[in-house]
């Protein structure tokens, strides 16, 4: 009885953001391994929003210049991909961007989760289509009407939009050491990573190659001939991987 007294009380506390990192033994096990994400069995990658905000440090430093910079710049770029995603979602009925444009709205939030927890000021203009970034607005003004041209075209921009969002985060995966900010864009690098995979195959069911413009060949290789990235996301997760990658001096690229 009193075992699974305490299963509930655990089960109870992760459900409203009780335990803080430095929890009892058992909390700290329960927090670290709470799901970041969910991941369909076609790729499409949410991100758990109140998971997230339950792991992520209490005592938070404030940012240097350059994360506020690229948190701004992700938070717009999470935004871009969701409203072409919808556009295109409205004018070809083809799942995979209504799937994604779900998805996508997950990313977004938990980039604002980030600026919330430093913060920032929310860069988001309430408007679809419309950003402060001026490089992404030229983007989207580009890739909406290329998209618009024919499905394939839609597509390839899409794979185009996961292409670019996984380079801007090793960018800036490389340029911080915050744990917080790295966990957050860790997973938006999954979730990019198994929405380009998607984009991918379905190109193909079109008759269509996709040739990568952002990535490398090998890079993108890389990805396409890996599978879908499940696992969950978790903290334990993603602080397993940053000690290795930093132990072997490999960085995050």
């Amino acid at each position: 009885m009193k075992n699974r007294m305490t299963k509930f009380l655990i089960a109870f506390a992760l459900s409203f953001g009780f335990f803080a990192c430095d929890s009892e033994d058992g909390g700290t096990e329960a927090l670290a391994n709470l799901p970041l994400v969910e991941v369909s069995a076609d790729g499409y990658t949410d991100i758990i929003t109140a998971n997230l905000k339950t792991v992520l440090s209490i005592d938070t430093t404030v940012a240097a210049e350059s994360e506020q910079e690229g948190l701004l710049l992700m938070r717009e770029e999470e935004l871009l991909a969701h409203d072409t995603y919808s556009l295109f979602a409205d004018l070809y009925d083809v799942r995979i961007f209504s799937n994604i444009t779900r998805s996508e709205s997950t990313h977004a939030a938990a980039v604002l989760t980030l600026l919330d927890l430093f913060g920032i000021e929310d860069p988001a203009t309430g408007i679809a289509g419309e950003y402060n970034n001026e490089t992404l607005q030229a983007l989207y003004d580009e890739v909406s009407e290329k998209g618009k041209l024919s499905v394939e075209e839609a597509l390839k921009a899409g794979a185009f939009i996961e292409e670019a969002d996984i380079k801007d985060l090793e960018d800036l995966m490389a340029e911080t050491e915050n744990e917080d900010i790295l966990l957050v864009y860790d997973n938006l690098q999954r979730g990019s990573r198994n929405h380009l995979r998607a984009f991918v195959r379905v190109l193909s069911t079109y008759g269509v190659v996709y040739q990568p413009t952002v990535l490398s060949d090998d890079h993108f290789n890389e990805i396409i001939n890996s599978d879908t990235e499940r696992g969950n996301g978790c903290l334990n997760d993603y602080q397993n991987k940053y000690r290795n990658r930093k132990g072997n001096g490999n960085g995050w690229n």
